[in-house]
């Protein structure tokens, strides 16, 4: 009992920085649990409730190109008005890839210069959409990756015999492979 206390006193003394790697999979899967809500949707644009105007993005796929996040998702959306229980004006469906860096800041996952491109038809209403994602998108998606991990581990230390508590935990550098993100994480635990 005594030689597992100093191992792990020595493991969390001796390391004070760790890498993570998080493969896209997870990750697509926290992030539509945290931001794709509303039946696997994240409204960019009003909510379920207005059925001529509204905006949203749902089936997230992650992977990675030139050093990049790349995200691939499906837009549907409706710009109209209603007229007598019609909706009358714009409205569309249509895949589309955002192509960006990543940084964190304050703890939280965020795009960097965000590229939009339309995989489809091109149309006036994709035009229109592609210029208002390309402003909207980087506040759009958002992950508060630290809390995410501290719960995680919060969650692995509730079954163990220790009480440990999670000091610090700082995201450090990231980097972007072809199939996860690397995160450098500084990080100091409490083990009681």
């Amino acid at each position: 009992m005594m030689t597992r206390l100093l191992f792990c006193f020595a493991f969390a003394v001796c390391l004070p920085a760790i890498e993570l790697e998080i493969r896209f999979p997870l990750l697509e899967k926290q992030l539509a649990q945290q931001l794709f809500t509303q039946d696997g949707k994240r409204y960019v644009k009003g909510d379920p409730s207005q059925k001529c105007s509204f905006a949203y993005l749902a089936n997230p796929k992650f992977g990675s190109r030139d050093g990049k996040l790349l995200i691939r998702a499906k837009f549907s959306g409706r710009s109209s008005i209603d007229v007598f229980g019609k909706c009358i004006g714009f409205g569309d469906s249509f895949d589309l890839e955002i192509l960006a860096g990543v940084t964190t800041r304050n703890g939280t996952l965020l795009l960097t210069n965000p590229a939009v491109k339309i995989l489809s038809q091109d149309s006036f209403y994709s035009r229109q959409v592609l210029k208002a994602l390309q402003r909207s998108i980087a506040d759009a998606v958002q992950y508060p990756i630290r809390e995410e991990m501290r719960k995680l581990l919060a969650a692995a230390s509730a079954s163990s015999v220790y009480q440990i508590t999670i000091r610090k935990l700082e995201i450090r550098n990231l980097e972007i492979l072809a199939d996860a993100l690397v995160l450098d994480i500084d990080t100091r635990f409490l083990v009681e």
